[in-house]
């Protein structure tokens, strides 16, 4: 079998994020300075460690998008597309709303929070089996490398499962802005050679060739 790796990117910093709101699919969002910086170098990073993209795949929220061109402008991948299956979760009438309300909503539901579903949403175990419904179709496809761009909670959410963890962990495995994961699929298991690295650090990990 053909050793892969499959980066996972989070959209860069929005400012939305920096006012506190929760934008599930209720917001597009738009890119702050600091966002938009971050990608750009996240994408010169990956480019000078002669990272190759075969494919990219990106969720359809705008966030995601303006941070795709961005990482598409200094990597150049063979082929990108928008893949619903990356998109925010669905969080009904709580998109768009300030971030606590999420926890106060699932408090009055007697419900975990993972476990949430507004009317007409879905939770966020909705969301990690559609990331791992695109996860499994991308380990069995023939593309070397693979990018995808998507969200804090969906790239957490996969992460979750990937490494065996339940959703009582799932603050611990939610990226920053910009935050690059890369796992290598070819051995008895995948293995994760980054996790949630910051723009910031980047360099180093690459530099020590663990994701090249």
């Amino acid at each position: 079998m053909n050793t892969q790796r499959i980066y996972l990117v989070k959209h860069g910093e929005t400012e939305e994020n920096l006012q506190g709101i929760h934008q599930g699919r209720a917001v597009g969002g738009r890119l702050s300075e600091r966002g938009r910086a971050d990608i750009r170098w996240v994408g010169a990073c990956l480019a000078a460690a002669g990272v190759t993209v075969d494919q990219l795949l990106v969720s359809p929220m705008s966030r995601c998008r303006e941070s795709a061109e961005l990482l598409t402008a200094a990597l150049a991948p063979a082929d990108v597309r928008v893949d619903e299956r990356l998109a925010a979760k669905d969080s009904g009438h709580l998109g768009g709303q300030p971030r606590e309300l999420a926890a106060a909503e699932a408090a009055r539901h007697g419900v975990p929070i993972h476990r949430l579903r507004t009317p007409g949403g879905e939770s966020s175990e909705d969301v990690q089996t559609r990331y791992v419904d695109l996860w499994d179709e991308v380990c069995s496809g023939e593309r070397r490398t693979t990018v995808l761009v998507g969200h804090g909670g969906g790239i957490a959410c996969l992460l979750l499962w990937l490494t065996g963890n339940g959703f009582d962990r799932y603050l611990q495995h939610v990226p920053g802005s910009a935050g690059v994961t890369c796992v290598e699929i070819g051995g008895p298991v995948p293995r994760v050679r980054l996790m949630n690295v910051s723009p910031a650090d980047l360099p180093v990990f690459l530099h020590s060739r663990t994701a090249r």
